[in-house]
Parts: C-alpha cells; sequence; structure tokens
C-alpha cells in the first residue's frame, strides 16, 4: 500500500484537501486536490462500491436492490453530504483482460452516470475518489477524458465544481500531468516522453470506449 498524503498548516496537520490543479470549462470548474476526500469541499461524494454495497454502512445503503445501474443517488442531510453510490468495484475486476478493456469501460461509464445523476438532482459540486485501474496513468486519462466529455457533451448548467481528490503520494505525479495534457494542452509537457506516449495511447482509446459504452447502454434500455 501507498502512503497516505498529509499536509503541515503551521504547527497542525491539516485535514481539508489542498489545491494542486485548477481548470474552468464553460461555468464549470474542475480540480485535482490532494487530502481526505470525504473533507472535499462539495455537495455531493462519489463513493465506489460493490453491487452488493458491502463497504457501505447499513444506514447508508439504499432500500432497493439495485439492477443494471451503475450509480445510486442517496440524499444527505445535516451530518452527511449526498452521496453517490458507483459501482467500480466487481469481482471481475480481479480477472482482467490483457489490457483491461472492460475496467476502462466501466470507470468510463460510471463517471459520466454519476456526473449525469449529479446534474439531475441539482447538485452544484462533486467530488470522486481515484477510481483505481491497473495504473494510475490509466486511472487519470480515463476519469478526466469521461468528465471533459460529459462537459462538452451533456448539458450540464447546475453543477460548478467537479472534484478528484487523491489520498495517496504515488497518485499525484501521475494525474498531475495527465490533468495538464487532458485540459490545458500538449505544450504544457516538456519532460517526460513515457508519459506523454502512455497518456496519447489512452486518449486515442477513448473513441473505442466511447462507443463500446453507449453501445452496452443502448443494449441495457428496455
Amino acid at each position: 500500500m501507498g502512503n497516505n498524503l498529509c499536509y503541515q498548516t503551521g504547527e497542525r496537520s491539516s485535514l481539508f484537501p489542498q489545491l494542486l490543479l485548477k481548470y474552468e470549462m464553460g461555468n464549470c470548474e474542475i480540480v485535482l486536490t490532494a487530502g481526505p476526500v470525504e473533507n472535499e469541499d462539495v455537495e455531493c461524494l462519489v463513493i465506489p462500491t460493490d453491487s452488493e454495497y458491502t463497504n457501505i454502512k447499513q444506514n447508508d445503503r439504499p432500500n432497493f436492490k439495485q439492477v443494471n445501474e451503475k450509480c445510486v443517488f442517496v440524499a444527505g442531510n445535516k451530518k452527511r453530504k449526498s452521496q453517490i453510490l458507483a459501482i467500480v468495484i466487481d469481482k471481475n475486476f480481479s480477472i482482467k483482460n490483457d489490457d483491461g478493456e472492460n475496467e476502462k469501460q466501466t470507470i468510463y461509464a460510471t463517471v459520466q452516470e454519476a456526473l449525469r445523476l449529479a446534474e439531475q438532482k441539482l447538485m452544484k459540486s462533486v467530488g470522486f475518489p481515484v477510481f483505481q485501474s491497473k495504473d494510475y496513468t490509466t486511472s487519470a486519462t480515463i476519469m478526466l477524458m469521461a468528465i471533459k466529455l460529459s462537459l462538452t457533451e451533456q448539458k450540464i448548467k447546475s453543477l460548478k465544481r467537479i472534484a478528484i481528490t487523491l489520498d495517496h503520494i504515488e497518485q499525484v505525479s501521475s494525474f498531475k500531468w495527465v490533468f495538464q495534457q487532458v485540459f490545458k494542452g500538449s505544450e504544457q509537457l516538456k519532460h517526460s516522453r513515457t508519459y506523454s506516449s502512455s497518456i496519447n495511447t489512452q486518449i486515442d482509446s477513448i473513441d473505442i470506449i466511447q462507443s463500446k459504452v453507449k453501445s452496452n447502454t443502448k443494449e441495457e434500455t428496455p
């Protein structure tokens, strides 16, 4: 396991995520932060789970069985933020094919569905943890491209802030690098051909992932 991120503010350790990078698309701000995701300054948190909600407290679980959906919205209260339970932890993830295409499609589709649901529920801001893939560069590329394409292809009006919060030091360099590639263009990249090649390969595969996700969505629609 990696090292958890911890920031020092004066003599005290700050529990609030620290801003790493920010980019504005239209009226929406996309931010990359580091720290405890539960303390992120958002109305709604996306919580990765499985189809049985085994990592969710009994009181927080939805009172119905999840069928062929990727996300469930759980309204918040005075003591807790609203939550979107995102089904991205599944048994078949441990039996990955060589290129992890099924996992990539699941992450991509789930990020877009979570944003659609947050928008539908008129949330102003939503926070994501890292959806783990085979490596952090892949995770970053799929998640950030899913966010970017959601903002360009969907009618996002309510959401004003979308955050991805990192909680391990090993995630930082990959996510910062990919963020700059996806949102700020290749002119920001001057140091690592390895990262650039890997990211470009992942970005090139987004069209294929996108078409497969759309095809699967149509098949699930009754």
